[in-house]
C-alpha cells in the first residue's frame, strides 16, 4: 500500500504539469516531472520498477472472489453507452467479479479524477472510455505506476501502456459510409460528383477522428464530390443547429454522413424544419447516412428517413472488454493483439428486416 500510494503521489505531481503544458504526449510529461530534480527522477524510476512488479504479483495473485474490475465511460444518458454498460455487468455477473461503473459525463477531469480514486481503492484493472485520447494519459501513467493493468473500450489513448483496445474498426465504419454515399451519387448524378456532408463526432476521440479519417480515405478519391465539413461533437441541438445553417448556405446537398445517431438525429430534424425532406428515390432527396444503431435511428430507417446506419456491437463490446481484463488478472493471458474488433453491419432501408441482420443482431432491441 506505501508503495501504491508513493506511485499515487508522483503521478499527480505529474498531472500538475501536465496541466501546465496543455495536451502533450505522455512522454513530454513524464520528462517534465522526472527533470524537476535528480531526486524526482530516481524516485520516478524506483515507482515505475515497483508498479512492474506489482503487474505481475496482481496477475499471478489475483483470484475471481478477489478481481474488481472499474469502468470509467463517457455517459450514461446515451443509449449506446448504456447497452455497452448493460454487456459488460452481465459478463461481469457472469464471471462472478466485482464491476464499479464511473460516468465522467464528457468531462476529462472527472474521467481522470475517477481513474485515480479507482487507484486508491485498489481496484484489480480498470477499463476506460477515453473522451480525450491525450488527456487521459496522466491517468494510465498513474494505473500504470501503480501496478494496476488498463484496457480501453470504444474509444482510446495515446499511451504505450494500454494492454488493449476493445472497439469497432472506426477507421472501416468511415469507409463504409463513404463508399455507399460514392456508390448512391453515382446512381444520382450519373458519375462520382455531388455535394456531400461530413459531420463529424468529437475531434478529441480516436473514434470521431478516425470516422472522418475513414470517410476522407474513400471520398478523397473522388476530386469531383465537394465536401462540407464541420463537428457537432455527437449533440443533438448541436447537430440540428450546425445542419440548419449548411442547409441555409447551401441548396444542393446530396448526402450527409453523420459519424454518430446523434449527429443524425439532429440532421433530420434539420432537413425537416426547413422543408427539405423529400421521399427516397426522389432527385432532391439527402441521403442520410449514421453511425451506431439505436432504437431512434432504427425507427428513422423504416420511415425513410434515414438511408443506412453503419451499426455497431455495443454489448458485445462491454463483455468482451470485461472478459479481457478478467483474463489478463485471472488467468494471465496476454492479450493476443493491441487492438481487438467487434463486428460492423450496413443497415439500410433494404436489409434492415433481413435474415442477415437478424442474425448480426440489432443490440438496441436488447437493451433492458
Amino acid at each position: 500500500m506505501k508503495k501504491l500510494r508513493k506511485a499515487l503521489a508522483i503521478v499527480l505531481s505529474m498531472s500538475m504539469v501536465f496541466g501546465l503544458v496543455g495536451c502533450g504526449s505522455s512522454n513530454d510529461t513524464t520528462t517534465s516531472a522526472a527533470g524537476a530534480t535528480t531526486a524526482a527522477a530516481a524516485e520516478t524510476t524506483a515507482a515505475s520498477e515497483a508498479g512492474s512488479t506489482m503487474v505481475e504479483t496482481a496477475a499471478n495473485q489475483v483470484g475471481t472472489e478477489d478481481c474488481v474490475i472499474g469502468l470509467s465511460i463517457l455517459s450514461m444518458a446515451a443509449e449506446f453507452l448504456i447497452a455497452m454498460v448493460q454487456g459488460a455487468q452481465d459478463k461481469a455477473d457472469e464471471l462472478g467479479v466485482e464491476l464499479i461503473v464511473r460516468d465522467c459525463n464528457v468531462n476529462n477531469q472527472t474521467q481522470v479524477d475517477q481513474i485515480l480514486d479507482m487507484i486508491n481503492q485498489g481496484v484489480s484493472c480498470i477499463i476506460v472510455e477515453p473522451w480525450d485520447s491525450e488527456g487521459i494519459s496522466v491517468a494510465i501513467d498513474a494505473a500504470t505506476e501503480a501496478g494496476i493493468p488498463v484496457f480501453t473500450v470504444d474509444t482510446s489513448g495515446n499511451s504505450k501502456d494500454i494492454k488493449c483496445w476493445v472497439a469497432s474498426d472506426n477507421m472501416e465504419m468511415g469507409r463504409m459510409a463513404g463508399e455507399y454515399i460514392a456508390e448512391y451519387l453515382k446512381e444520382k448524378n450519373g458519375s462520382y460528383s455531388g455535394k456531400v456532408v461530413n459531420l463529424m463526432a468529437s475531434l478529441t476521440s480516436t473514434s470521431g477522428t478516425n470516422r472522418s479519417a475513414g470517410f476522407h480515405e474513400v471520398i478523397d478519391q473522388y476530386p469531383d464530390i465537394q465536401i462540407v465539413e464541420q463537428n457537432a461533437d455527437l449533440e443533438v441541438e448541436k447537430a440540428l443547429n450546425t445542419m440548419t445553417d449548411i442547409l441555409q448556405a447551401n441548396d444542393d446537398i446530396d448526402a450527409v454522413w453523420c459519424s454518430g445517431d446523434n449527429n443524425a438525429i439532429g440532421v433530420i430534424q434539420a432537413i425537416d424544419a426547413a422543408n427539405r425532406y423529400y421521399p427516397q428515390g426522389e432527385d432532391d432527396h439527402i441521403l442520410v447516412v449514421s453511425a451506431d444503431g439505436g432504437m431512434e435511428i432504427l425507427d428513422n430507417i423504416r420511415k425513410g428517413k434515414c438511408d443506412a446506419c453503419i451499426s455497431q456491437q455495443p454489448i458485445t463490446m462491454g463483455a468482451d472488454a470485461v472478459q479481457m481484463a478478467y483474463d489478463y488478472v485471472v488467468n494471465k493471458v496476454e492479450p493476443k493483439s493491441d487492438v481487438q474488433y467487434v463486428g460492423l453491419f450496413n443497415i439500410t432501408t433494404e436489409n434492415i428486416d433481413s435474415k442477415e441482420l437478424a442474425e448480426f443482431g440489432l443490440w438496441a432491441e436488447q437493451v433492458r
